[in-house]
């Protein structure tokens, strides 16, 4: 009986190979910063009106799982959805920076408690420092998060809702000057709108070209530009995630140095504190610098923490 070889898949094919190579650069980046913030203590706390909640790293590690969703699709042709998957890569990173700067501005003490606060002695600091009272009055971003938190968003009014949403992490980033001059300077808001624009494209299927993507083949003359253009996107959010980690808050790249230098008993090198993890630095000079050569001086001079990105 006559048997038809089986067609060739497109995750057998060098341009595959090529691609996932790429896309594991930013798997490798994400699960190195999960690491660094749970292994060595650097969550965040989250003093709500129902008590304190732990921010952990649940969205970076549902993006690193999103990113292996990815490059499924693409190995079996499903364009359309590996690019609604980015949308959902994107909103999932940026959900995790603005729940940072959420938590990072919370006032969480009433201010004139804190101005009474004596540090004259031991014992008056311990007297005035149970006296605090926390803060009863929270910001709408504030209740928000909160809600999200604790997976009550669905019982938000519209007006609090809205908060948790891709347009809204971007009006509270932007109130950040330097975020602000990191896109108006080093010609990202363009294409930062563009992409927007296409991934909304994805998910709304404007137009029968998109369905076609989720069915392409081996043959297709657009399929080096199809994975391409993953690669990019994805790329892009990642970088730009990176960078807004460092203007929102850098300690979260630190390097263990000053950590394990103390944990083994020893005194740890002069400014060691500004040290950031070497994978981090690596994936700066990879991915950063294209974007545009002069950007990494700017983190250099305007991260909040001094961080030493060299």
């Amino acid at each position: 009986m006559f048997e038809m070889n089986p067609d060739p898949k497109i995750d057998e094919t060098e341009l595959y190979i090529t691609f996932s190579k790429k896309l594991e650069n930013d798997v490798y980046f994400l699960d190195g910063l999960n690491n660094l913030v749970v292994c060595y203590g650097r969550i965040k706390i989250f003093h709500s009106k129902s008590g304190p909640i732990i921010l952990n790293t649940e969205l970076i590690d549902s993006a690193v799982r999103t990113l292996n969703s990815i490059k499924l699709c693409c190995s079996i042709g499903s364009f359309s959805d590996a690019n609604t998957l980015i949308r959902k890569y994107r909103d999932d990173l940026l959900l995790y920076v603005y729940s940072l700067d959420v938590i990072n501005n919370r006032k969480n003490f009433i201010e004139g408690d804190l101005l009474n606060l004596n540090t004259a002695n031991v014992d008056e600091f311990g007297n005035t420092f149970m006296d605090l009272r926390l803060n009863p009055k929270y910001t709408d971003d504030e209740m928000a998060l909160e809600a999200w938190l604790n997976n009550k968003v669905n019982d938000l009014p519209g007006k609090l809702k809205f908060r948790i949403s891709f347009e809204n992490y971007m009006d509270r980033f932007k109130q950040n000057p330097n975020i602000t001059g990191i896109l108006s300077n080093y010609g990202l808001a363009n294409y930062w709108e563009e992409l927007r624009n296409k991934l909304n494209d994805y998910v709304h299927n404007n137009g029968l070209n998109y369905a076609c993507h989720n069915n392409t083949r081996l043959l297709d003359k657009n399929l080096k530009t199809l994975l391409d253009n993953v690669n990019t996107r994805v790329s892009y959010i990642t970088t730009f995630f990176l960078i807004l980690i460092i203007m929102t808050d850098a300690t979260l790249i630190s390097s263990t140095d000053m950590i394990d230098h103390l944990d083994m008993g020893i005194t740890p090198p002069e400014g060691a504190q500004y040290w950031i993890a070497s994978f981090i630095q690596e994936y700066i000079d990879e991915k950063v610098i294209p974007l545009h050569p002069e950007l990494k001086a700017y983190l250099k001079d305007k991260n909040a923490y001094g961080m030493d990105i060299n």
